[in-house]
């Protein structure tokens, strides 16, 4: 009978527990010898002090569980004496601790060994923890697949496919993360045909195929691979989706199977075997009356396939035609859909399905208005689908800097296949505010130590709210100036076709005794991109005060610059394709004795001409000059932006005549970059070309975090080769 109270009472405590509420009053743990009580405490923080049943105390346990530093874990509740409250009491048995945790890449190394080390969430002198090491695993993975590779682990599926492999191995107190990048060695065709004409043809095909193979960078010699990477040999989805749509141009081409294999090499490799047939329209030659076009309306027959002729056709030779069609529309850009139709004439047709637009939709703009930016999308309903209107979309939009990533999905219109919607899909900045900064020191004599500081503070937001503005405010410091900024704008106030823009700028410099203080404010507007350009109007008015051997002088002046650009760039920060033009005149109105009465224009030529996948010829010419009548002289120098890269020049004059021209070296999507320049440029005060100042060298662009796009280079002076100079530059390109 004392058996049966017993079960009956330890019945009714485990009911209780699970359905009448307590009060948990702490949670204490014993055990604990490299985990620390604070981490644990997000765990069940949120319950402490609360009514909560067994449900709760399951939940803690299981996070406690999941965290996978312990072996063991028990529990007990006890009541805490004189209240109805309890302490959950835990007793573990921790792992035994990781002592090292290290990573290898086997491979060209697309991603820093020191990013992926960062990333790792086992850590040393801490327990072991499967969870931990899987999630690490994971989260290398993810930073390749961000990048755009082929990505497996040893929980994928199937890893045949995969360029880089991520796995890790524990061998007692050691844990490796390893990762095999593997490039593509070679593509190899096996073709399955008894046609000659389509095996020759096919020959051809293969030679255009530009998939880069790394068995092509072993023949190249040493100089060649200056300019080349082996880094751009891992291949990524992007370049194996551009070898199919390659391949797919081709209307006789039919893929029939896909497989790899690992070759021996430099770095684990990887062959690509394609296996490919032709498509089969007649199995046999036939008699037609002839081919003829059929639903084409943006080009003739004639344009497409000449004149209708009778005669006997083979199977390759009816898809020859279909390719002059497909390559015509392509070369055009517009997507088209083609078919076959015999015709009770005993002709064959050519169908023609010519893609036209019928609605265009955004997706993800969760936060910005349409109105903001439907001005820089290019597919009109209506229009004939076409390629550069999409691809100028793309740009225009990323350029905008509202959105983190755009893409298109096509959607066929459901009982008319010649109409298709294009889904815009978006991806809102994660980031809205950006703060950039950094400090420099260097010991100064005949001042305070504390004035050899020097560095810059940034904090800017881009489309906070979704409604097109812009806030920056800057501070910069070196060991002669001191400058601080506040600019904003908004692009498209209540939906209105203009661009707003202010900036109060103040400017305090020392130099050779003279202190020169500078305080402006200006505003602006322009209108939109249009196919005819871009125009602006802004309106200035500046202080400046100069003070030198006790002496103080003092302007005021208002100027009005009216500008005017049209640009074609991929890129307003690197540009590797593209070009700009920029026009401005300015009209400068004394409101001092002192102030400036004076016109002035300047001119900007760029153009950006692509000869290899990653490499662009770039070059660019500034001229400008100032036509003063009186008041405080307004003057060019070559220096900042305009500047002979690795000239120091102390040159200033009316008249100022700049080129600037380089080989540069970048991957899609990234800032950072190298470049092989020549400069050349005068300052005068008029067109005579004297002193001019030429220089050729190196420049390198690094996307640093807290900086934002850094300039440095090496430039040697021409003729003063002897002499090099090192420079730095903090912003976008020409």
């Amino acid at each position: 009978m004392k058996v049966v109270e017993k079960l009956v009472l330890l019945v009714l405590f485990t009911f209780s527990v699970f359905v009448f509420p307590f009060t948990l009053k702490d949670v204490r743990f014993e055990g604990l010898k490299t985990v620390s009580r604070d981490e644990l405490l997000p765990l069940y923080e949120n319950y402490l002090g609360k009514d909560v049943t067994k449900n709760a105390i399951d939940d803690i346990i299981i996070n406690i569980d999941e965290t996978g530093y312990f072996e063991t874990i028990e529990y007990e509740l006890v009541d805490e004496s004189g209240t109805d409250a309890k302490i959950l009491k835990i007793k573990v048995v921790e792992n035994p601790p990781v002592k090292k945790v290290s990573i290898e890449i086997n491979g060209p190394g697309v991603i820093d060994k020191e990013t992926l080390q960062s990333s790792i969430t086992l850590l040393e002198n801490k327990p072991f923890s499967f969870t931990n090491f899987w999630e690490s695993i994971d989260i290398i993975a993810k930073a390749y697949s961000d990048k755009g590779y082929m990505v497996a682990t040893p929980r994928s599926q199937d890893k045949s496919f995969a360029f880089i492999y991520v796995t890790g191995s524990v061998e007692e107190e050691t844990v490796t993360f390893k990762v095999n990048e593997y490039v593509l060695y070679n593509i190899e065709f096996q073709v399955i045909s008894e046609d000659e004409e389509f095996k020759e043809e096919f020959k051809k095909i293969q030679t255009q195929l530009s998939l880069k193979k790394y068995v092509d960078y072993e023949n190249k010699n040493w100089f060649s691979r200056i300019f080349d990477s082996e880094k751009d040999y891992v291949l990524t989805l992007q370049s194996l989706q551009t070898l199919f749509q390659d391949l797919t141009k081709y209307v006789f081409v039919k893929i029939v199977n896909l497989s790899t294999e690992e070759v021996e090499a430099k770095y684990p490799a990887k062959n690509i075997i394609i296996t490919v047939t032709d498509n089969t329209v007649f199995k046999n030659p036939v008699y037609l009356k002839g081919i003829r076009t059929k639903g084409n309306t943006l080009f003739s027959q004639n344009d497409l396939i000449g004149e209708t002729v009778e005669g006997t056709y083979t199977n390759f030779s009816v898809l020859k035609r279909m390719q002059q069609v497909k390559d015509k529309y392509d070369k055009a850009g517009y997507f088209i859909g083609l078919n076959l139709e015999a015709d009770p004439s005993g002709e064959l047709n050519i169908l023609i399905t010519e893609l036209k637009v019928r609605e265009v939709k955004f997706e993800g703009n969760t936060l910005t208005k349409d109105y903001v930016f439907n001005d820089l999308i290019y597919v009109k309903p209506g229009d004939y689908l076409k390629r550069d209107a999409l691809q100028q979309t793309y740009i225009e939009i990323l350029k905008s800097n509202f959105f983190d990533s755009v893409d298109f999905n096509i959607q066929s219109v459901e009982g008319d296949d010649s109409l298709v919607d294009v889904v815009i899909m978006l991806s809102e900045k994660e980031k809205k505010f950006d703060f950039q900064g950094g400090i420099v020191f260097a010991p100064v004599t005949d001042k305070q130590w504390w004035e050899g500081f020097g560095g810059m503070l940034s904090l800017s937001t881009t489309n906070p709210t979704g409604n097109g503005e812009n806030i920056s405010l800057s501070f910069q410091r070196d060991f002669t100036s001191t400058q601080l900024t506040f600019s904003g704008g908004i692009r498209k106030p209540f939906a209105l076709p203009i661009i707003l823009n202010s900036s109060v700028n103040y400017q305090d410099t020392t130099s050779d005794g003279t202190t020169t203080t500078n305080l402006s404010y200006s505003v602006g507007v322009n209108t939109l991109k249009t196919t005819l350009g871009q125009f602006g109007f802004s309106a200035k008015h500046e202080d400046t005060t100069t003070e030198s051997s006790g002496t103080s002088v003092t302007s005021s002046t208002l100027s009005f610059p009216v500008n005017y650009v049209y640009e074609t760039l991929d890129n307003l920060y690197v540009p590797m394709k593209g070009y700009s033009l920029s026009l401005t005149g300015t009209k400068y109105i004394p409101l001092s004795t002192n102030g400036s009465d004076a016109m002035s224009y300047t001119a900007e030529f760029t153009f950006h001409i692509p000869f290899l996948k990653d490499k662009s010829f770039a070059s660019r010419v500034f001229v400008a000059q100032v036509f003063q009548t009186s008041g405080t002289a307004i003057d060019y120098r070559l220096a900042g932006l305009n500047q002979v890269r690795g000239v120091k020049s102390s040159l200033t004059g009316s008249v100022i005549g700049l080129t600037n021209n380089e080989i540069r070296i970048k991957q899609a999507d990234a800032l950072n970059y190298v470049s092989l320049f020549y400069d050349a440029g005068f300052v005068s005060n008029a067109y005579d070309f004297q002193n001019p100042q030429m220089s050729f060298g190196i420049e390198l662009g690094i996307n640093v975090p807290l900086l934002g796009l850094i300039r440095l280079g090496w430039g040697i002076p021409i003729p003063d080769i002897t002499q090099p100079n090192s420079f730095l530059l903090i912003g976008k390109t020409f």
